[in-house]
């Protein structure tokens, strides 16, 4: 295989950092409307969806790993084209990067109608949208190593935040409100974990990270410590918010994190948290976009066949802005392709691609050499 197919950065990360990359992306869509979606469709069955999709993406972990420890020093871009060619290759290789931009079209649209709603009802979407990616783009031509850094610094602030929150609404939960059990069968909970496993396995990301890692025999471990504590943030907020508000009024929030934050009061001193909130949703959103555009960036390069990705960031991030701009008319259209069409795209890529890629691999009898 080409030089420029081995290795175009060589910035290298650490385990921690690993984690906490993927970490801030799990509470970037955490925070956003993916728990009011769940829970109206599932109802109060929602908590036995997360655990389902944790336990789905924990296995499909397993897949990602493998893949970084037979094709040793190589991304998932690299890989498809070892095992399946230049023209097959970089076609499968061109869809995972194309998840990866419109995720972070999608996420800071997504974010930045909350910000607008929240706090700034009076600035332009567009130019909320457009501030965003200006830092983002600014960040991923940086590089890796960067935004790694950044990730370990605020993710288990992330965490403490989160912690704060659902520990401050404690006295509110009552945990009959989980009651009766599967009271509409099983279909609905089932159904709901591919619905949470595409956001949460967004993080198949790892398989661009993995090359890059000090200790790439790590990438499980990591991804397993990671989509493990992203997981019990999103099961706490499913949790509260049912249990809280029930699951028809949970259901029909435009997002459920953000109101639990409202009526939080510690020692009647703190109140109204939804500023740490949002300081988490921004902070998390921007962090994930800039690893999301980096990605984009650095497997279009891979494709195109040139020596480095940073010449593309800038295009990158404006494509990103104009698909976030130009595709949605209104906050109805951002939500039916939330619920509805990114589900399935998703999903087909996550799954679907990583999965035949390891069968073919197994065909072909396809195998990296050790860099």
């Amino acid at each position: 295989m080409e030089s420029w197919l081995l290795m175009q950065e060589k910035d290298t990360i650490s385990t921690k950092q690993y984690i906490w990359l993927l970490f801030s992306i799990i509470t970037s869509f955490s925070t956003l409307q993916i728990v009011s979606m769940l829970i109206a469709h599932t109802g109060a069955d929602a908590w036995l969806s997360v655990i389902c999709a944790w336990l789905t993406d924990v296995a499909l972990a397993v897949v990602y790993a493998y893949m970084g420890r037979r094709f040793p020093g190589e991304n998932m871009v690299q890989y498809s084209i070892s095992v399946l060619g230049k023209f097959f290759g970089r076609l499968i290789g061109a869809l995972f990067i194309f998840l990866f931009l419109i995720s972070a079209s999608v996420l800071i649209r997504s974010l930045c109608t909350l910000l607008g709603t929240a706090f700034f009802p009076e600035t332009p979407l567009n130019v909320l949208i457009a501030s965003c990616f200006i830092l983002i783009a600014i960040g991923a031509k940086k590089g890796l190593k960067v935004f790694a850094r950044i990730s370990a610094f605020l993710g288990p602030i992330y965490l403490l935040g989160f912690i704060v929150l659902f520990v401050s609404l404690t006295p509110l939960i009552n945990l009959d409100g989980l009651k009766p059990h599967l009271y509409r069968g099983p279909f609905p909970f089932l159904s709901g974990s591919p619905f949470l496993l595409s956001y949460i396995s967004i993080c198949i990301i790892m398989g661009m990270y993995i090359p890059y890692c000090s200790k790439p025999e790590n990438g499980f471990k990591g991804k397993f410590i990671s989509v493990t504590l992203g997981s019990i943030m999103f099961e706490l907020e499913v949790i509260s918010g049912i249990c809280i508000f029930g699951p028809e009024q949970a259901g029909s929030m435009t997002n459920v994190g953000l109101q639990l934050a409202k009526i939080i009061s510690i020692g009647g001193v703190f109140e109204r948290l939804e500023a740490l909130f949002l300081t988490i949703s921004v902070a998390a959103g921007i962090t994930s976009a800039m690893s999301l555009i980096w990605a984009f960036s650095l497997g279009t390069s891979q494709i195109a066949g040139l020596s480095t990705y940073k010449p593309i960031v800038y295009p990158s991030a404006l494509l990103a802005f104009v698909l976030a701009v130009t595709s949605f008319d209104s906050s109805t259209d951002i939500y039916n392709f939330v619920n509805y069409t990114f589900p399935f795209i998703a999903l087909f890529v996550e799954s679907g691609l990583e999965c035949f890629l390891l069968v073919m691999a197994f065909i072909l009898k396809k195998r990296g050499c050790a860099k």
